[in-house]
């Protein structure tokens, strides 16, 4: 993008301008309405400039602010990958309460709980959208958060209780049995523009790599899949699919049965009887990643590492450790490549966090084996656990 001159920079150029038009000099002290009229317009050529700017960052969606604050990213979006961003999913679960038979808990937000102090989150409110009427004996109530996302999400077992004293009800300890809708946290800007930058750079090849990771992107919170032939069987394809951390069951990119089921429902036309499974792919199996726990440690640094060139170096490899995944070569170019971890990239870490360092070895162990270097294939994506110091 061009570079936007201050209003300084303008209002002196303007100046110059006049000086050079008139042969004149335009001293600091005198001739106010010159240098008044210099400075107007260079605050409108500011504007000019901010303005044409903006108009140019949002050409493109790689660039492109969210249609929120006036920009373009979405219409890009829709037109590219049919959807804007996905919004936060409110969680449902199924609660048991106690009531005398004929007793009625009212519905469509007239009745709301609130999980207690010892729930995973605490004060968090819900409501029943329907009416329920007991019966005296396993009597169970579908609730649904009034906030979305996973910042309501409870465990099986905790506890609601009722805002309100409800007519012939227990109106505590009313116990969660079952999650019926996951919560799901609403797609981040930067996430969406990443699924729309590769629906750009990747166009459909009529069942390749790219198609099958274009079609698990229409499910919300898949973070990435890797689809490869399946060893030994023929017309048969293993997609691996990993979830966003947020909502992965292990917080290391594990999906729930859910997204499982609504990758595959997706590709296999489940939901819209619009099947996109290639023609003599005779079997899609639809398989969780594996994630991997990796260790490293570091020796022999002399002088020691300073607390803070620690936490550098923490924070170096297990970012750059959180970006080795399994190399899909029909989807993505070859400069992309970033599949193994070897002692030579953990040094170059290590040296980028704290340079000008002298340490003697670094060795790492992936799923509690040693390596020099290791190859992420298939599924199998690696997670930092520790990082020691000897």
């Amino acid at each position: 993008m061009v570079t936007i001159q201050t209003i300084q920079q303008l209002n002196s150029d303007i100046l110059n301008d006049l000086q050079s038009q008139y042969s004149i000099t335009i001293t600091l002290f005198g001739k106010v309405f010159l240098r008044a009229i210099a400075g107007v317009q260079a605050g409108k050529l500011k504007l000019y400039y901010l303005g044409l700017g903006n108009i140019q960052k949002n050409l493109w969606p790689d660039t492109a602010d969210s249609v929120t604050i006036g920009g373009t990213l979405e219409r890009a979006g829709l037109i590219k990958i049919g959807r804007t961003p996905f919004s936060a999913v409110s969680a449902q679960y199924t609660v048991k309460v106690s009531g005398l038979p004929g007793a009625v808990i009212p519905g469509y937000g007239k009745t709301q709980f609130i999980s207690d102090a010892s729930s995973l989150n605490p004060n968090m409110l819900f409501t029943l959208d329907n009416s329920y009427t007991c019966t005296g004996a396993n009597d169970f109530i579908t609730v649904r958060a009034l906030t979305p996302g996973t910042i309501s999400q409870l465990n099986t077992g905790d506890t609601l209780t009722a805002t309100a004293p409800i007519t012939n009800v227990v109106s505590t300890g009313n116990i969660v049995t079952a999650q019926v809708v996951q919560p799901l946290d609403a797609e981040t800007i930067e996430a969406y523009r990443k699924a729309v930058l590769f629906s750009f750079q990747s166009q459909p090849q009529g069942g390749s790599g790219t198609d099958y990771i274009l079609w698990a992107s229409a499910i919300q919170d898949v973070a990435a899949v890797y689809p490869y032939a399946t060893s030994g069987q023929s017309n048969e394809i293993s997609l691996y699919i990993e979830s966003d951390i947020a909502e992965s069951t292990d917080g290391h990119g594990t999906p729930s049965s859910t997204m499982l089921f609504n990758v595959e429902g997706y590709i296999e036309g489940a939901f819209n009887n619009v099947g996109k499974r290639p023609l003599g792919i005779f079997l899609i199996n639809y398989l969780p990643v594996t994630p991997l726990p990796v260790t490293v440690n570091i020796t022999g640094a002399n002088p020691a590492f300073t607390a803070t060139q620690q936490a550098a170096i923490i924070d170096s490899i297990t970012t750059w450790v959180n970006t080795v995944r399994p190399y899909i070569a029909s989807a993505y170019p070859l400069s992309s490549k970033n599949d193994i971890i070897d002692i030579n990239n953990l040094i170059s870490q290590t040296l980028n966090a704290a340079p000008g360092t002298s340490f003697g070895a670094v060795t790492f162990t992936v799923n509690g084996t040693q390596f020099n270097s290791y190859n992420f294939l298939l599924g199998f994506i690696p997670y930092i656990t520790t990082i020691t110091f000897s």
